[in-house]
């Protein structure tokens, strides 16, 4: 039976949460996105909070703070996602990261699912049953949403979408040396300023149904 894995990433405000949400209910599968972040931290015996750090791009002073740490000893990894340390070094930024990606590749091994974000287009590149989506918008009509939904002023909105922009683009290639928008990196590119909900749903599902069967 063919598998459902389809990764989702999106640009803020490009109502790409809500097309992974309304997706897995098509496709009648699980969404995950903090379900990642849940099993990692569990699995590090560490909050959420200090998972989610490991999805950035650290500064100067994190790094040499995580540097001059890393000999205090911690806690031991949980669960099946082990991962192996010298003795008496503490988990770092890029151990975190290495274990998120761990768990995008079981999720992916073991359940169908719709897994948005965690760089899920390149972590399960390999994988030839899993499809993946961009969702995309330019940046004025992401902008102009964000300002009507938080209630900001317009510059302030184009600031925040640039600089989420710019953060993403930086882990990707800082990681995984890939340009995140990038087409060729995706299966399918969704862009929200021509295709509403709906119609960015039936899209993927029957492009996925298309995939599959080749």
């Amino acid at each position: 039976m063919p598998r459902t894995v389809i990764t989702v990433g999106r640009q803020m405000a490009s109502g790409g949460d809500l097309i992974a949400a309304e997706l897995a209910k098509a496709l009648g599968v699980q969404l995950l996105e903090h379900q990642i972040i849940e099993a990692a931290a569990a699995a590090a015996g560490v909050s959420p909070e200090t998972i989610i750090q490991a999805e950035k791009v650290p500064s100067f002073l994190e790094r040499m703070l995580e540097y001059l740490g890393q000999h205090t000893g911690g806690l031991d990894p949980l669960s099946n996602f082990s991962m192996e340390r010298p003795a008496g070094q503490t988990m770092t930024l890029e151990s975190y990261r290495h274990l998120i990606e761990d768990v995008v590749r079981k999720t992916a091994e073991e359940s169908d699912a719709v897994i948005v974000a965690h760089g899920g287009a390149v972590v399960l590149r390999d994988m030839p049953y899993v499809f993946k989506i961009m969702v995309c918008a330019p940046v004025r009509v992401r902008a102009q949403r964000l300002q009507e939904f938080e209630h900001i002023a317009a510059d302030e909105a184009e600031r925040r979408i640039r600089e989420d922009d710019k953060t993403r683009i930086d882990f990707f290639q800082t990681y995984y040396k890939v340009n995140w928008l990038n087409p060729a990196v995706y299966d399918l590119c969704i862009n929200t300023a021509r295709l509403d909900t709906e119609a960015a749903v039936d899209l993927i599902v029957k492009a996925h149904g298309k995939a599959i069967t080749e």
